[in-house]
């Protein structure tokens, strides 16, 4: 099998977006900028509500980490995915959506149940609020996973989202003993401040097996290391892997790598849609050390490329000319 740059494992969801106001988002009583976990019949409900009311803004293949190597694939990079779709038409598009970048898709599509969805509220300040339906998702299986994908490939990846579900979890820790086992490289993203608050013991199971980098914005940091100062988090988190990458939004990022931290600012830009401005983030700075540029370079392309993401709707842009185009910025 040809070599692989990352296997990633993570929630195959759909995302569909809505232009909400505060006082809406409110009365749902969801924490703005996180993700929230819904259940069938209130996603149901609220789904049919908002199309009649709103609109759908867009609608797209997610997931974290599926975003981050669609991003990949577009910039021409070998990658793979592996998460639990139903067999229906969402389903189907979601697989055919990743393969028609060049992704290899190892999505395992079930007979029972619904693809996972994901409604995206963004509200006046550009700020995007997740209320998710896993669906079949939540049920990814060992079974699903391919070890010979592990094997082929330079890293795992893994979202902090699969400690949601005791399932995934275990999918999850079974693919990073796969790894350590046999020297692959291993990233986690700790995806979300809310997923590190009610699920922190899964995740602190998870990141104590150590990893070759950690990515997390700054709530993220401070939620998983019991603190709210930059550099006790980042002490923290340096028990558990020798590169830690922390966003903090339009402020830049933090890296620490080798016993040294580093701060990059970033430039401002005018956002319309801040959804999935951390999965290009991790994408960017990925592609960037595989290019053999410096920590410094990599968090200034990613900057970049998250400032640019964040300038239209959707975690993912519209034509494979705007991933090449910063590609040829590196």
């Amino acid at each position: 099998m040809e070599k692989m740059l990352i296997y990633g494992i993570g929630n195959a969801l759909v995302d569909s977006e809505y232009k909400v106001s505060n006082d809406e988002l409110k009365q749902l009583n969801l924490t703005k900028g996180c993700m929230e976990l819904n259940d069938y019949e209130n996603h149901s409900r609220l789904s049919n509500e908002l199309k009649k009311k709103h609109g759908i803004v867009k609608m797209m293949p997610g997931g974290s980490v599926a975003n981050s190597l669609y991003a990949l694939a577009q910039f021409g990079e070998n990658v793979s995915f592996t998460g639990r779709v139903s067999k229906d038409n969402v389903g189907a598009t979601f697989e055919e959506s990743l393969k028609f970048v060049g992704m290899h898709s190892a999505i395992n599509q079930v007979q029972e149940g619904t693809t996972g969805e994901c409604i995206v509220l963004i509200t006046p300040d550009y700020e995007r609020t997740m209320y998710t339906y896993l669906g079949v998702s939540s049920d990814l299986a060992i079974e699903d996973i391919s070890k010979e994908l592990i094997l082929s490939s330079e890293y795992l990846l893994i979202e902090g989202y699969l400690v949601t579900s005791n399932s995934a979890n275990d999918v999850a820790k079974y693919c990073l003993e796969v790894a350590n086992e046999n020297n692959i490289k291993k990233i986690i993203t700790l995806s979300d401040p809310n997923v590190v608050n009610f699920f922190k013991d899964n995740m602190l199971e998870l990141i104590y097996k150590r990893f070759d980098i950690i990515f997390c914005n700054q709530q993220e940091a401070y939620n998983i290391s019991s603190t709210d100062n930059i550099n006790d988090a980042i002490k923290f988190l340096s028990d558990f892997s020798n590169e830690i990458v922390v966003t903090s939004g339009s402020k830049g990022a933090y890296v620490y790598y080798d016993g040294n931290l580093d701060y990059v600012m970033c430039k401002n830009v005018t956002p319309v849609d801040l959804t999935g401005a951390g999965d290009m983030f991790l994408a960017a700075y990925i592609l960037s050390k595989t290019n053999n540029n410096t920590i410094t370079e990599s968090i200034e392309f990613a900057n970049k490329c998250a400032g640019q993401i964040i300038q239209t709707y959707g975690a993912k842009f519209d034509s494979e000319d705007e991933y090449l185009k910063l590609k040829s910025e590196l």
